[in-house]
């Protein structure tokens, strides 16, 4: 916990705090006794920049998380914004010194954190003047420039390399084909500085790189030259805080501005210009330095190391997708422990989970699909194929129930046989007779003509029974096709002594079917009834066949006997194959007669209401 005062409310009040640093609230207080906490910690932060600067937001983020995390007590924070790459005059320096001690000359510091070089120079020189009693701590800072420091023995910091040859390595790695490496440095005291930096770490590149210095150019001059660069050139961007004409500049806006023309890739040493038109480089994260400063703090206000504690800040490979899309750089040759940024993943990558569930989903669907389709093909098949053995099964059952009125049919072919041959005879004596009586002689030939046509009727009928093949649905009265039947089965009927009587319907009754099945279908439940009363006299052997229009449009056919009838426990399996009351039956033929009905999209049933023996009623749709 930390106490802010409450001028702080009133900058966040008024939206300031949303550009600036959390840390710039506590230096703004004109009063910073009378808001101090005795109990609380207190933290003076001095940062060599301005507090819009990338990096000390970046640092100063990581800080925050540190000593939020790190501190259970109350602690106070108090920072102050030196400024001095644009200031460093040591007249400002000095009314700084007067400012800061006269503003802190009631309050004690358990720690003083420094915030770059100059800010590190600045409190080693006026610590005793600003915060006598604070233990100081350092971060920013190159190793080359603590070197060069004479470092207190009580004193902790965070050194930072800026690795320059570790990003010319990471830019050979990224670009084998390159030959030439372009260094761009400002004209500022800070720039040179880096530029002494580049020529020192690289002095050892192998002869076959050719190193430039670009430097002392305005920004016109480094933006016409850094556009010629071809791309198997390195471009090296350290510093350019001022060019050769005296103009300052942001790092991150001219590195933007430079590396948008530039006709080489672009690498630097700085986490801030990630995102910000350079490639990549052997980047320490600014906000790693604030975490390992603010960790140093909280380990110096704990009291757990006194000694001097000087930790070297890590840096790993960081790239811009990005640009490494731009200047299409395969992504396999970056090191393994390469940090990323502004990555956009394919949609594999971002959706795999989902791609593979849909892909199993549409997989099971199509599996499922195939399946049904195969079943489907496989069901129709087999449809078909019980199809062909019904019509062969109904086949086999008409030729065997032909077979069985053979005799009938015997008789039914004799008597118009007999006709013929007895009035040929008749005929052949009248023509010896002189004069020939030829009106008797007209009438005999009408005679043989009819008994002709009338064999050639039930020879043709039958014919029709026997033969075998597909069933063709056409336009058929039911009416005709019974009286058909009826007349092909007169012989077995009256040789059964069995009467039929048929009351068909006033109207047409036209159905879409097959005569053949309908004409067998007639006969089975014809020469069933028959069967069923040949314990009866002769004078009670009645069957009864009606036919009508129903309300629904539907055909209906019955056929009622006066035998026994069925059980109830008969009823329910009538149809079913191989049930039967005959003993030297096979109890095929009211299943193929139900199985002719629904092939022509009908009914067949036994009337349960029908008690003085039994009635089957056959329903089919009209035409």
């Amino acid at each position: 916990m930390f106490r802010v005062l409450q001028l702080a409310g009133r900058l966040l009040a008024f939206g300031w705090l949303a550009v600036t640093p959390w840390f710039a609230v506590a230096s703004l207080a004109g009063a910073a006794e009378a808001g101090a906490d005795p109990a609380a910690h207190r933290i003076l932060i001095v940062w060599e920049n301005d507090s819009t600067s990338p990096a000390a937001i970046e640092i100063a983020e990581g800080l925050r998380t540190a000593l939020e995390e790190g501190i259970t007590t109350r602690f106070e924070i108090y920072s102050e914004y030196l400024d001095l790459q644009r200031f460093s005059d040591p007249g400002n320096i000095q009314r700084n010194v007067a400012n800061l001690t006269a503003k802190y000359a009631g309050l004690s510091f358990d720690v003083v954190i420094a915030v770059g070089p100059a800010a590190l120079k600045f409190i080693l020189d006026h610590r005793d003047e600003i915060a006598p009693k604070a233990r100081p701590i350092f971060g920013g800072v190159r190793d080359v420039t603590v070197k060069r420091e004479t470092l207190p023995p009580d004193i902790m910091g965070v050194v930072s390399h800026f690795d320059v040859k570790g990003t010319i390595d990471l830019a050979r790695q990224l670009q084998p084909d390159a030959r030439t490496i372009v260094v761009l440095t400002g004209s500022s005291v800070f720039d040179r500085s880096w530029e002494a930096t580049a020529r020192s770490e690289l002095a050892d590149l192998p002869p076959v790189m050719k190193v430039e210095y670009l430097s002392d150019l305005t920004i016109d001059g480094f933006t016409a030259r850094v556009r010629e660069l071809s791309p198997d050139t390195i471009l090296l961007m350290l510093s350019l805080v001022e060019d050769a004409g005296g103009k300052r500049f942001v790092a991150r806006d001219v590195a933007s501005q430079l590396a948008a023309v530039s006709g080489a890739p672009s690498y630097g040493v700085y986490s801030t210009l990630i995102g910000f038109g350079i490639l990549g480089g052997n980047i320490e994260s600014f906000r790693s330095v604030g975490l390992d400063m603010g960790k140093l703090a909280v380990e110096a206000m704990a009291g757990n190391v006194t000694a001097r504690k000087v930790v070297v800040s890590s840096a790993l490979p960081i790239v811009d997708w990005r640009q490494m899309v731009r200047w299409g750089i395969d992504r396999g040759l970056l090191p393994q422990s390469s940090d990323i940024r502004y990555y956009e993943p394919s949609a594999w990558e971002q959706y795999q989970l989902q791609i593979l569930a849909i892909a199993a989903v549409l997989a099971i669907q199509t599996s499922t699909i195939a399946a049904l389709i195969v079943q489907y093909r496989r069901r129709r098949r087999i449809t078909q194929e019980l199809a062909l053995e019904r019509l062969e099964l109904a086949h086999l059952a008409r030729v065997s129930q032909l077979g069985e009125l053979s005799g009938s049919f015997a008789h039914e072919l004799t008597q118009p046989l007999t006709s013929i041959l007895a009035n040929a005879e008749a005929g052949a004596r009248l023509l010896e007779q002189n004069p020939t009586d030829k009106q008797e002689l007209a009438e005999i030939l009408d005679d043989i003509i009819s008994d002709d046509k009338r064999a050639t009727t039930i020879i043709a009928q039958l014919r029709s029974l026997m033969v075998k093949g597909e069933a063709k649905l056409d336009p058929v009265d039911l009416n005709h096709a019974i009286v058909a039947t009826l007349a092909l089965a007169h012989s077995e009927l009256v040789a059964r002594q069995t009467k039929v009587s048929f009351n068909p319907s006033q109207t047409e009754l036209k159905v879409r079917g097959n005569v053949t099945q309908l004409q067998q279908l007639v006969l089975n439940l014809v020469l069933n009834a028959a069967e069923a009363m040949a314990h009866l006299a002769a004078v009670d052997r009645r069957v009864e066949i009606e036919t009508r229009k129903r309300d629904d449009g539907c055909r209906e056919m019955s056929v009622s006997d006066c035998g026994p009838g069925f059980s109830a426990e008969l009823k329910l399996s009538a149809f079913k194959p191989f049930v039967t009351t005959k003993e030297t039956g096979l109890g095929l033929g009211l299943a193929i007669c139900r199985s002719i009905a629904v092939a022509h999209g009908g009914t067949l049933i036994f009337d349960d209401g029908y008690n003085t023996g039994a009635r089957a009623v056959l329903t089919l749709p009209p035409f």
